[in-house]
């Protein structure tokens, strides 16, 4: 199935945040060896999109919840359209993923370095 590739659509948008918050929950339960749910800040989400080179799909003024929502949307078009899985997300996550992912105040940046990387994973794959 072909999906509209709007990555401003809201229902894009929420079956993203589901698709990224369990895929960032199972990578980091991997990562500490034990359960654990976890949600990603729009900040880090964020910083995934300029990190990755996917800026310039964010319209100007967007804030942060903005960028957050397209991110999430850009995700779950990625994962519906079959150009990455949840397993490799989960994969690329765990590499990437430094100490500072649990750390209180660094995590939110930690976050977003690790998903930059699957972001452009994805940003190469769409030819975005």
């Amino acid at each position: 199935m072909r999906y509209k590739r709007d990555f401003r659509d809201k229902g894009l948008s929420k079956f993203g945040d589901s698709l990224v918050n369990f895929v960032f929950s199972l990578a980091l339960s991997e990562y500490l060896g034990r359960p654990t749910g976890e949600r990603v800040p729009n900040a880090s989400l964020s910083t995934a999109l300029e990190l990755s080179g996917l800026k310039h799909v964010v319209p100007p003024r967007t804030d942060k919840h903005g960028r957050g929502d397209i991110a999430e949307a850009i995700f779950a078009y990625a994962w519906l359209e079959g150009v990455v899985s949840i397993e490799e997300a989960v994969e690329i996550l765990k590499k990437n993923f430094m100490e500072d992912v649990t750390h209180f105040s660094r995590r939110k940046e930690a976050i977003g370095k690790a998903f930059a990387e699957v972001f452009k994973v994805i940003r190469e794959r769409l030819e975005l």
